[in-house]
């Protein structure tokens, strides 16, 4: 473990990510600058942790808040994670499937969906991820870290935050999809404990996100930059606004910073 001198928390999809949901070479440039620097580059997303080693190979990027903040690895070693109870998991599978709403469950490596729907592909391809298995008794054989709901009615969202209010919390992270995480996990809860496990509580902290899951990623960080392509909601709770996600925001936002050598 080296002395960092900082730490700085990228989401992915709309932050890091291009278009087609590869860490283009700026931005590759970007990581490789901060490390030089002996500031620690560090993921923070709502994606499973197999997506993330397999995005971020080659970067040298080995520590990341994984399925908004139920699955934590620093330096490569596992250093929190927060299984779902089986029996809060069959009662959101029956009550979606009363709503008509697919629900998939993730573990670290793998997920699976109990039935395909429209939403789900639209999910998938808007993220160019391959499609969950389809296999309704995934959960009964593996810790499940992390689930999502397939909607496009957000009317319906707040069926679900009363129902499983004693349980769960849900985020809606696309038009098509609602996150679901253990009730008080969170990409801030996820930071706080990869802070602590690195004892770097002193050190500047800094965030770049662009959706409303990273709301709880910029409460816990000291500096919270929001992407030009974000709402006017989330800019709104940033401290810096730097250019888009596909204009180079990445190197503005850390330059302006003094971060980059």
């Amino acid at each position: 473990m080296r002395n960092w001198k900082a730490l700085v928390f990228f989401d992915l999809d709309g932050t890091l990510l291009n278009a087609d949901s590869e860490i283009s070479k700026e931005n590759l440039q970007a990581i490789q600058g901060l490390k030089q620097n002996h500031i620690l580059p560090m993921i923070a997303s709502g994606r499973s942790p197999k997506e993330i080693i397999t995005i971020t190979a080659n970067t040298g990027i080995d520590s990341y808040v994984s399925l908004n903040g139920q699955f934590n690895v620093v330096e490569n070693q596992v250093v929190s994670k927060h299984v779902f109870p089986l029996d809060v998991i069959n009662r959101l599978m029956i009550f979606s499937k009363a709503l008509n709403h697919s629900f998939a469950c993730y573990t670290d490596q793998e997920y699976a969906a109990c039935y395909k729907t429209a939403s789900m592909e639209k999910l998938y391809k808007l993220d160019n991820a391959p499609l969950p298995e389809i296999n309704k008794n995934f959960h009964l054989k593996n810790e499940i870290y992390m689930g999502y709901l397939f909607s496009e009615d957000e009317t319906k969202d707040q069926l679900y935050q009363t129902e499983f209010s004693d349980s769960l919390t849900f985020y809606r992270d696309s038009p098509y999809s609602l996150a679901v995480v253990i009730k008080g996990q969170s990409k801030k809860t996820g930071i706080q404990e990869v802070i602590n496990s690195l004892d770097l509580a002193h050190v500047p902290t800094y965030a770049f996100g662009d959706g409303n899951n990273d709301l709880g990623m910029f409460e816990a960080v000291q500096t919270a930059i929001a992407m030009d392509n974000a709402s006017e909601y989330v800019k709104h709770h940033a401290d810096f606004i730097t250019k888009s996600h596909m204009d180079d925001g990445i190197r503005f936002g850390l330059e302006h910073f003094g971060l980059l050598p």
